[in-house]
């Protein structure tokens, strides 16, 4: 499955125009020039999508993502007669609560919520064997970053995530702003070794 993104080539409306003749910055650009090969594949921090289980459910493409983050925890030993040093011992490593928002649209939030419903059914706790369908275990939810060609740049793949909580746009009839739907969720990490290449979107 190819994930089709907007065009940011020359030309595009949104993008700033380049350097005109005899402009400061023509002397510059020529000076740097490098061949297509050698620019870097950056990131663009706009655009990424979200799949549950490897694309089987498509969460569609999101315009934030907070809380991607990884904080290596350690204790601190102090040592009698040791005023000017310390020691550090390895503690837990935790991850942080990622957080997607989005407008909603007719297309991806019925999708979404049809996924929740399914999470509800099987959202049983421990002391139960199983639910309607199943306890539920998390899925793995993986976060795709690509660049200016709709390349993927790198991803991050959560383990066991579940959600948290789904919190959907306050309604006002005195507004004119656009409905916005955010989901957290809770994971095991996403440092697990992935040997597939991320040069090619599956």
């Amino acid at each position: 499955m190819r994930v089709t993104l907007p065009s940011l080539a020359p030309g595009h409306p949104r993008q700033a125009p380049g350097p005109t003749p005899g402009s400061p910055g023509r002397a510059f650009d020529e000076r740097s020039a490098q061949s297509p090969g050698e620019y870097p594949r950056a990131g663009m921090a706009m655009r990424f999508h979200v799949a549950l289980d490897e694309w089987e459910t498509d969460l569609g493409m999101w315009s934030s993502c907070r809380g991607l983050q990884v904080h290596f925890a350690s204790k601190e030993i102090t040592e009698g007669g040791q005023y000017c040093d310390r020691t550090l011992l390895p503690d837990r490593v935790k991850f942080g609560t990622v957080t997607l928002e989005r407008m909603m649209t007719q297309a991806d939030s019925p999708r979404l919520q049809a996924w929740l419903a399914r999470v509800a059914a099987q959202w049983t706790g421990y002391e139960y064997e199983t639910g309607t369908g199943g306890a539920y275990q998390g899925q793995s939810l993986t976060i795709r970053l690509f660049d200016h060609q709709g390349r993927v740049v790198t991803r991050w793949v959560l383990q066991n995530a579940v959600p948290k909580e789904w919190v959907g746009p306050d309604l006002d009839a005195r507004s004119n702003s656009v409905a916005i739907e955010k989901i957290s969720f809770e994971h095991r990490g996403f440092l697990q070794h992935d040997p597939t290449p991320v040069g090619m979107i599956p």
